[in-house]
């Protein structure tokens, strides 16, 4: 019972105090560095590089923009399930499974004695 309780309150406080606009930021940021490619062959001159540069600049910036504009669209066709509020949910849920084993690990683990009768 009082596990199930301090995985309510860790969940509860985390959901409120998370910012899911920095954590959608960084994932955002992280797909598109997992994604874009990075410098590749032929960038042995500094104006190709530079163009290079623009491009990849160019790139991750419709990227992004696709991908905030599907945000957008999620938003407006299911309000209920705002993507922020997943990201709220989402964790809670992974703060109070984190907190609750590190109880349960902590709790002291009492024995029974081992002179039982069956």
């Amino acid at each position: 019972m009082d596990s199930w309780i301090v995985g309510q309150v860790s969940f509860w406080y985390t959901v409120n105090k998370v910012k899911p606009a920095q954590i959608v930021d960084y994932c955002i940021n992280m797909f598109l560095d997992l994604t874009i490619p990075g410098r590749g062959a032929g960038e042995n001159h500094w104006l190709m590089r530079g163009v290079r540069n623009v491009q990849q600049t160019a790139e991750r910036t419709n990227r992004e923009m696709d991908i905030r504009s599907q945000l957008r669209q999620w938003d407006h066709d299911f309000p209920e399930i705002h993507h922020e509020l997943l990201v709220r949910w989402i964790c809670g849920a992974v703060v109070s499974l984190g907190v609750t084993a590190i109880y349960q690990g902590l709790k002291p683990q009492y024995r029974q004695s081992s002179n039982r009768k069956y």
